[in-house]
């Protein structure tokens, strides 16, 4: 029992495991926006809701709120850029399929 009791204190202290549960979050909130900027902010908002969850329930108070924004900042971040380059990638092939099947030549 010792073991399991320490395996979760260890998950509940570290601030590695609210950043990946920080992440899986924003992850699905990612992928279910479509607006690049609402994914940015909303992550900020989940990363303080996740840390001051965190510092409800173990009482270790590293400044939960400005760690929550940073991390839900660069996550936010790294998935709005992700999404950026995703559509710049549909936009390119989309336009490489159009120019292939004939619709920038100039014959008329």
């Amino acid at each position: 029992m010792t073991a399991e009791k320490e395996l979760l204190e260890i998950f509940l202290t570290k601030i590695t495991a609210t950043s990946i549960i920080t992440g899986m979050f924003c992850g699905a909130y990612a992928h279910l926006s479509k607006s690049k900027l609402q994914t940015f902010l909303v992550s900020i908002l989940i990363g303080m809701a996740v840390f001051f969850l965190k510092y409800i329930i173990t009482g270790h108070n590293f400044d939960p709120l400005t760690m929550g924004a940073f991390t839900g900042a660069l996550l936010g971040a790294v998935f709005s850029v992700v999404r950026k380059i995703e559509t710049a990638l549909k936009v390119m092939e989309r336009l490489k399929r159009h120019r292939q099947s004939g619709f920038n030549s100039d014959e008329y």
